[in-house]
């Protein structure tokens, strides 16, 4: 499927860009027991002008199937989903002009270097083709990807040409930006460029929609998250919040006897959780309260422990993730 760079109209006033109410996808999972689930059931998600969402998960499948549905390229089942304060019929698939949507990097034509590509695309939005060339090239600089400026598109990485085509997405008319790519793997250069190229987008009051497995491009990137699990938003909001709600660990340790420091300071904080990860031994707390880092030092150095290196946790999309899917399988266990 190609990407499409549609117009709409700039003089429009609103303020909500995707309003979804109770959505169920017309797509079903079949269960052991013969009966079936919606992939997608009781979707509720509200975005707003100028912001930026990371929609994630488990399944790159729902992810995916989610933008979609979103992007009104597949129908739903039942609901209400309203893009730009316009009703969307359930059954009828249609590009809507306001909408950029990227599901593909096969946009970028192969026998053009990167800006030639993108003064190409845009060339309509302005009557001066050198300034705008400058202009792209500026941007281009600017978001660190300078050195595939003159690179022909053929042989950029797949995920090196979808950012290409964000580029093109940031810089057309469409009020709203779709990037399905829960599959890609964008290495921390293209993480940066489009953390750039989405604040450059809400800049200009464009929303920009993100399916990702990657926390690092949430984290970076993105206004808003949502998370789905098993077919179900289990939670929506603002980025920040996510990860003090949801990354309990307090303070990380690092030192070349991980263990015997474990042993140690098991009995000093009761309550805690000690866990050794990736080279770290990582003291978490029941909730996030402000004042656990503390607590922990103090209790540290009054038993006179001096790890080699100890910090407060900056608080991360990945643990929050993590925590709130060991949660949710928890929960599933209970029930």
């Amino acid at each position: 499927m190609k990407s499409f760079m549609i117009r709409y109209d700039q003089s429009a006033q609103f303020e909500n860009v995707v309003l979804m109410e109770n959505v169920s996808s017309c797509e079903y999972f079949l269960l052991d027991d013969n009966e079936k689930r919606p992939v997608l059931e009781g979707i509720d998600l509200l975005v707003r002008k100028g912001e930026a969402w990371g929609i994630t998960g488990r399944s790159s499948y729902e992810i995916k199937l989610l933008l979609e549905i979103m992007a009104n390229i597949r129908p739903y089942e039942k609901g209400r989903c309203v893009l730009i304060e316009r009703g969307m019929l359930r059954r009828k698939r249609l590009i809507l002009k306001h909408v950029f949507y990227i599901c593909t990097s096969e946009m970028p034509y192969n026998n053009m270097s990167v800006l030639e590509f993108l003064v190409f695309a845009m060339k309509k939005l302005s009557g001066n083709t050198v300034e705008l060339q400058h202009q792209l090239f500026e941007f281009i600089i600017d978001i660190g990807l300078g050195y595939l400026s003159l690179t022909l598109n053929k042989v950029l990485t797949k995920e090196e040409r979808a950012v290409v085509t964000l580029i093109a997405a940031a810089y057309s008319d469409s009020a709203m930006i779709v990037f399905n790519f829960p599959d890609y793997d964008f290495n921390d250069v293209l993480v940066d460029a489009i953390s750039k190229i989405a604040l450059f987008a809400r800049e200009k009051g464009k929303s920009l929609i993100l399916g990702t497995k990657n926390s690092r491009l949430i984290e970076k990137a993105c206004s808003h998250t949502a998370v789905i699990a098993d077919g179900k938003i289990i939670f929506k909001g603002d980025v920040r919040e996510f990860c003090v709600k949801y990354d309990n660990i307090a303070v990380v340790i690092r030192d070349k006897n991980l263990e015997y420091l474990q042993d140690m300071l098991l009995p000093l904080l009761a309550g805690h959780k000690l866990t050794i990860k990736d080279g770290s031994l990582l003291i978490s707390t029941e909730d996030s309260r402000p004042d656990s880092p503390a607590y922990i030092f103090s209790k540290i150095s009054e038993a006179g422990i001096f790890p080699e290196y100890m910090h407060i946790n900056p608080k991360t999309v990945s643990n929050a993730l993590e925590e709130i899917f060991a949660r949710y399988d928890l929960q599933k266990q209970l029930l």
